[in-house]
């Protein structure tokens, strides 16, 4: 129960870091650091479990378009949910 109570604060955190507008000049854009933003967003979020706030999106992002940036996000939660699903089943006897 406390594990699912802190995969969605987890995804109310992203959720929340996905809706804030970027700004249109993408020639500065980097997917890389963006996504590596993310991540740190997700294990941030992760960490505090049900005490996870919603956050901005990461400047990192910044200059990406809300696709790209939507795409990546799911890219960072389908692997980080992965690892821990393995990290489970590889603790249990």
């Amino acid at each position: 129960m406390k594990t699912r109570t802190a995969a969605c604060a987890v995804l109310l955190a992203l959720t929340a870091a996905l809706a804030a507008c970027s700004s249109s000049d993408s020639t500065n854009a980097d997917p890389a650091a963006c996504k590596a933003a993310l991540t740190a967003e997700f294990k941030k979020a992760a960490a505090a479990g049900d005490k996870a706030t919603p956050g901005d999106r990461p400047a990192a992002c910044d200059g990406l378009d809300d696709k790209t940036t939507q795409r990546l996000a799911t890219e960072v939660l389908s692997e980080q949910v992965d690892d821990t699903l393995k990290g489970l089943e590889t603790a249990t006897p």
